[in-house]
């Protein structure tokens, strides 16, 4: 585990993470999605903690299959949607998949979507909080907020 705090902007951490890709430690400021994401969007490292404080796991990869890439989205959208977020990430080795939680990190060869699976299961909270997010408890049979 390593200490961080929030970065402003495209700030960069003042001391490397403790592993690659990062488990905690220096963070981004603000919400993300927690989404899948493009190479032309791909989360930078503070980014990735940021989704990894909010009780999801990160899912990185790199030069995978597009057949690859595709199941592990499809996989991640049916099944494991607002728990997990997939990103390239070029500090892994070619076709390598790497899972991280806060404070844990799964590395494999190659995709492997039932480690995933079981990584997803053991460390992501069933509902992350999201900063900027409405949390506030209603009860059960008050109409929704009015979104206009």
């Amino acid at each position: 585990m390593q200490f961080g705090s929030h970065l402003l902007g495209d700030a960069k951490p003042p001391v490397p993470y403790s592993s690659v890709p990062p488990s905690s430690g220096w963070h981004a400021s603000g919400a993300l999605d927690i989404a899948i994401y493009p190479p032309s969007n791909a989360l930078s490292e503070p980014q990735q903690v940021s989704i990894l404080e909010s009780g999801a796991v990160v899912i990185t990869y790199d030069e995978l299959a597009e057949d690859d890439v595709q199941s592990l989205t499809d996989r991640i959208e049916s099944a494991h949607a607002g728990q997990a977020a997939v990103t390239p990430y070029e500090r892994l080795d070619d076709s390598a998949v790497a899972m991280t939680a806060w404070g844990v990190v799964q590395r494999c060869d190659d995709l492997d979507l039932s480690a995933i699976e079981t990584f997803i299961e053991a460390y992501a909270v069933e509902d992350p909080f999201v900063p900027g997010t409405d949390r506030t408890p209603r009860p059960p049979d008050a109409p929704e907020a009015d979104q206009t």
